[in-house]
């Protein structure tokens, strides 16, 4: 075991490297928070210009104002070069007590800072194999809080 651990803590370097993305949505009737790790990142920067590409997974919840909550998992991809930042999601929301709901979104917005980002974000979640009673759709937009730690 003892050969074993210098050989993990070798793999684990590039992770540490990578950055961790922590969002905070506030929409019309909801809040959330997002936390995503990395699968791979790409980071240049050149004469005071800067661009950064991540694709990340991660979990997030949402609270709506009457007390609901839910639990949702993200897939990310977003871009950001110089001060334009632009990201496209694939998320899949569970309710307590609900189908999942699972759909796309888009978040268009401004870098700031290298490690910050506030963007407007738009959601469109459907219900795939839900009966005709219940409600089969929610669309959100809301504005977004990122930093990148």
């Amino acid at each position: 075991m003892r050969k074993l651990t210098p050989l993990l803590l070798l793999f684990a370097l590039p992770l540490a490297a990578q950055s961790t993305l922590v969002s905070v949505i506030r929409q019309p009737r909801a809040t959330a928070a997002e936390f995503t790790v990395p699968i791979t990142e790409l980071r240049v920067k050149e004469r005071g210009e800067f661009a950064h590409l991540h694709l990340g997974v991660g979990l997030g919840v949402r609270h709506w104002d009457d007390g609901d909550n839910a639990l949702r998992f993200v897939v990310d991809a977003s871009a950001t070069a110089n001060e334009l930042f632009l990201g496209l999601g694939a998320i899949v929301e569970a309710p307590q007590g609900e189908g999942a709901f699972l759909g796309p979104r888009l978040r268009v917005g401004w870098a700031f800072h290298p490690r910050w980002v506030l963007s407007l974000e738009g959601e469109h979640l459907e219900r795939p194999f839900a009966s005709g009673l219940t409600p089969r759709r929610r669309s959100n937009v809301g504005l977004v809080l990122t930093a990148r730690f």
